[in-house]
């Protein structure tokens, strides 16, 4: 039997493997416009692609083993599931009107999203039906199918969103996702339920032979980090695109991304292990609360698809692989779930000493990394068959740099293929990205009504994106457009590349970092009216009224916030807001661009006072000291440098909990990307729960040398620029809004008086 009839004639039986052959693998992803024989084609190449993979468990009771962190079914229900999801989609649509096994559709409808890591299913086990019993209800489900596509009048012209066929299209992706997720669970079993399957592609790379002691340069490539400069991506695909996509895929979005630097390669098993060597996995300061709490609930030492292969600490290694233990391949990409991905990278900024914190992409520069000829296909016009082929997985035999869509049978040396013209290797394809991103709606998303909780659910700060596919990933998963998402915790063909902000640092010096701002600040934070205006002056004039900033957005913030527990302070300064906000919140962390501005801040937390100078006039000072009162609990404080519109790059504010209260003071007109700041808090849960609030002051000082005026968030008057606020986020209600007047001192005779525009925003 040929390859190809191998893969469209599913086995009848567990006993029935298809036809031996090295190059089994997947077709393109179906052009919905190529008719009736092209579907009918696809779906018996995705059945079969499920066929074979299940063909590698060894006996009948492989099925109904539980995973070894009980967080999923057993493979009986991923066996069955996809199955269910066609008859139940195929209802939905009205392609059927009646159901094929009533029990069983509702039985394996839904499978399990934890909320956790320790979030157990140990339920009922015996509820799953014997295997001939699943066998059959797999056979009867195929022949309608095949029965559908090949009669019913809806396949008569291409495909599209309207069309009672897309319950079809949706049903092959839908089978294809967990052709991928049942590869891990199987990746999971205990060797002796596993077994090579008769049909697999090949190894991208051979496996190399044991070393415990891997050498960098020869047993894995030395790593680098590549310049990006500063673009502008578009997401969203097109409607008219002719290809199935989930409901996420959709809509339109125009992203501008600073300059940064990105590895060259994914990062390795040779590069993780010198994390794991150095104890990486018992340092607490290198994890978040959620990571070290996984972590020491299931007491992990090292990645999941190691294998220890001698005495605890003599760190000898081996690998899992899908179906079998391999010698460690170090030039391999490292598999590994977010949290671990996350510790990697705060051990690396330790190492290297990094003046920024490393972290992982972010959705647009996994744009930006991409091969500039995608960015085309955003523009597509119904029947450019040049602007289809940029998506390689709709023709494969063009991808010769791609590992995805089973071209291989595994995950293959970092540096195996070549790199993309941005110098970049496997952007697409060998093992999954794990990215900063929260998983999120694109604007103008749109629920499809054959499958209303696929996405939606999981827009709720708790899923991380995964970006670029694995060599497992066929159809969508594969192509250009996919944007999927895991709980952080969640294990999947994934690992990660590192990435640098060099747009922030750039800026820094000669934007804050200088002695007489920082004293300035403390003046302006801690010191009294007195100390702040000039007595003598003060006995001859009157000085404007004016109002304390500080001690007023701190009232509003605990006036309005649902609940004092979490508050965020962006734009801290030197931290007096950031210390008051402890009084009453039982966990504040002050984030801000300066260096200086959080060292001076730092040194007030750790030791309660900090000596500082006024300037009073040419070469004439004061010397003052700023002191933090007895009473503020300063454990509950944590500050930290960085970019207010990324706090993706911003390791302690990943704490895996969302703030009650967020106060952004004299910040947003400072900002290069003031709508993407405020987009963080409106696209999803991640940073500030539903209910919670926004204090925003700002004195909206627009100016060319901070913001590009086409980002300027302004109005004629006080009235409009409160509504271009109101425009970027509408999903909060304005709760209230204030003018509030306050004096920044220069020196004695010059004084800096300021009308802030303040309101408080409560999030829907």
């Amino acid at each position: 039997m040929s390859t190809q009839q191998a893969l469209r004639e599913p086995p009848r039986t567990a006993t029935q493997s298809a036809a031996a052959s090295s190059d089994a693998g997947s077709l393109p992803l179906l052009n919905l416009a190529s008719g009736r024989e092209a579907v009918l084609d696809y779906f018996e190449n995705t059945w079969a692609l499920t066929e074979q993979l299940f063909s590698s468990l060894a006996t009948d009771e492989a099925y109904y083993v539980r995973p070894y962190h009980k967080t999923r079914h057993p493979l009986v229900f991923y066996y069955a599931h996809p199955v269910c999801f066609y008859v139940n989609k195929m209802l939905v649509s009205g392609l059927i009107d009646k159901p094929v096994n009533q029990e069983f559709e509702l039985l394996f409808e839904t499978g399990v999203d934890e909320m956790n890591w320790d979030d157990l299913h140990d339920g009922e086990q015996d509820v799953w039906p014997e295997l001939d019993q699943v066998r059959q209800y797999r056979d009867a489900v195929y022949e309608l199918v095949r029965q559908v596509i090949r009669t019913h009048p809806s396949l008569d012209k291409p495909i599209t969103m309207a069309s009672s066929a897309w319950s079809l299209a949706m049903g092959f992706e839908h089978e294809r996702i967990h052709l991928e997720t049942s590869s891990v669970l199987i990746r999971e079993l205990p060797l002796e339920y596993v077994k090579e399957p008769d049909v697999w592609p090949d190894w991208l790379t051979a496996p190399a032979v044991q070393n415990y002691e891997p050498v960098e340069g020869a047993d894995y490539p030395t790593n680098e980090l590549l310049e990006v400069a500063p673009t502008r991506v578009s997401l969203g695909k097109p409607n008219g695109w002719p290809t199935f996509g989930w409901d996420n895929e959709y809509g339109q979005d125009h992203r501008e991304v600073n300059s940064f630097q990105a590895s060259k390669f994914l990062i390795s098993n040779g590069e993780y292990f010198r994390f794991v060597r150095a104890g990486g996995y018992e340092q607490r300061r290198y994890w978040s609360e959620s990571g070290w709490g996984w972590r020491q609930f299931r007491n992990v030492k090292w990645p999941t698809f190691w294998v220890q292969d001698g005495p605890a600490g003599s760190h000898r290694y081996k690998l899992r692989t899908t179906f079998s233990e391999i010698p460690m391949q170090w030039s391999w990409p490292a598999v590994v779930n977010y949290y671990e991905a996350k510790a990697y990278c705060a051990w690396l900024t330790e190492q290297d000493e990094a003046k920024m914190p490393y972290r992982l992409l972010q959705e647009s520069e996994h744009l930006a990394i991409r091969d500039p000829a995608l960015s085309a296909a955003i523009d597509f016009e119904p029947g450019a068959a040049e602007q289809i082929d940029l998506d390689c997985v709709m023709a494969p035999s063009s991808a010769p740099t791609i590992n995805h869509n089973l071209r291989y049978g595994s995950e293959g040396a970092v540096d195996a293929l070549h790199a993309n013209e941005r110098g970049f290797h496997d952007t697409f394809g060998n093992v999954w990205q794990w990215c900063e991103d929260p998983f999120h709606p694109l604007p103008e998303f749109k629920i499809h009504p054959y499958y209303t909780d696929f996405s939606t659910p999981c827009f709720d700060g708790e899923h991380q994106m995964i970006l670029g596919g694995s060599f497992i990933s066929t159809g969508d998963e594969a192509s250009i457009w996919s944007r999927f998402h895991f709980r952080p915790h969640f294990f999947q063909h994934a690992g990660f590349r590192v990435v640098l902000d060099t747009g922030v640092e750039g800026k820094k010096g000669d934007k804050y970092d200088t002695d007489e701002l920082v004293n300035q600040y403390l003046l302006f934070h801690y010191g009294s009216l007195a100390e702040q205006q000039d007595e003598a002056l003060a006995t001859r004039i009157e000085f404007p009224a004016v109002v304390n900033l500080i001690d007023r957005t701190v009232e509003l913030m605990n006036q309005f916030a649902p609940r004092r527990i979490k508050a965020l302070d962006l734009g801290c300064a030197v931290g007096r807001s950031t210390f008051e906000l402890a009084r009453t919140f039982d966990s504040v962390v002050g984030l801000d661009y300066s260096d200086a501005f959080i060292d001076a801040a730092e040194h007030l937390r750790q030791r309660r006072s900090l000596a500082y100078k006024r300037w009073d006039t040419g070469t004439h000072y004061t010397a003052l000291k700023a002191s933090i009162d007895e009473e503020i609990d300063r454990e509950r404080i944590g500050f930290v440098q960085g970019d207010a519109a990324n706090l993706a790059g911003a390791p302690m504010v990943q704490n895996d909990e969302q703030y009650d209260a967020i106060l952004l003071s004299n910040l947003m007109c400072r900002l290069s990307a003031p709508v993407q700041c405020l987009q963080q808090f409106n696209e999803s849960d991640r940073y500030l729960k539903s209910g919670g609030i926004l204090v925003i002051s700002s004195p909206n000082t627009w100016m060319a040398q901070y913001t590009d005026p086409a980002r300027f968030l302004d109005g004629a008057d006080s009235d409009e620029t409160l509504a271009a606020l109101g425009e970027c986020l509408p999903g909060f209600e304005l709760l209230h809004e204030e003018d509030l007047p306050f004096t920044i001192r220069e020196h004695r005779r010059k004084y800096e008086y300021i009308i802030a525009q303040v309101s408080v925003w409560r999030k829907l």
